[in-house]
């Protein structure tokens, strides 16, 4: 198999695709962060792996026919024209080769207790993706978007990971750090209300008795052209 992993960030999924698909194969990594980039070399180095990295934007995906199967992770909602990527997927796949698409609808986010500050933090977030064109909220038109770029046999899941302990559990937190900046710059928050939010999601995250989930994650496979 030929795989690509598109928007693969620092690679751990790029990774675990190239132990299943085996030794013989070629998985491609592409990603415009150099910096990510090189946290994926080192990962594969130092598992023993040989994975093609590239640095370029997904936007300029120009292959035709190469690809078995391309994966796509929590990408699409960061685009100002996900159709026209995927249309771009579809051209770079062989004849019958799969999409797997991943990615998120930032609305759908469970927590207990109530917890104004969680409700603020999903709300940050969906308005700071907004200013950038992006779509947070992308995950149920998924499956509509590939059927409209060509694609056949389309079938939809759903996943969301619900944490009571654990490293999970900090998404929420590690998440608006990550948006902190971009939110700020774009005068959606100041500097002293990011740091009381993340300290209330810190106080919720330490009771026992609270829960926390990912975004809900729609999980959407297709078929490409079949000649």
């Amino acid at each position: 198999m030929r795989v690509l992993d598109l928007g693969c960030g620092s690679g751990d999924i790029t990774v675990e695709l190239a132990r299943r698909v085996g030794p013989s194969d070629r998985v491609v990594g592409i990603d415009r962060d150099a910096h990510a980039l090189a946290q994926a070399r080192a990962i594969a180095q130092a598992v023993g792996l040989s994975i093609d990295w590239r640095q370029g934007q997904v936007e300029d995906l120009d292959q035709e026919g190469v690809f078995d199967l391309v994966y796509a992770r929590f990408l699409l909602s960061h685009l100002s024209d996900p159709a026209a990527v995927l249309k771009r997927i579809r051209k770079a796949l062989k004849p019958s080769g799969r999409i797997v698409i991943e990615d998120i609808d930032i609305s759908v986010h469970a927590h207990w207790p109530p917890c104004p500050s969680f409700e603020r933090y999903m709300a940050l977030y969906a308005a700071t993706a907004r200013a950038r064109g992006a779509n947070p909220r992308i995950g149920p038109s998924l499956a509509a978007l590939l059927i409209d770029a060509g694609f056949k046999e389309v079938e939809v899941s759903i996943s969301m990971p619900v944490f009571r302990t654990g490293e999970g559990k900090s998404i929420a937190r590690l998440t608006l750090a990550n948006i902190a900046e971009a939110a700020i710059a774009t005068g959606l928050a100041q500097a002293a209300e990011i740091k009381a939010l993340a300290s209330d999601l810190a106080r919720h995250e330490a009771d026992p008795r609270s829960i926390q989930s990912t975004a809900q994650i729609f999980q959407v496979i297709g078929l490409g052209p079949t000649t």
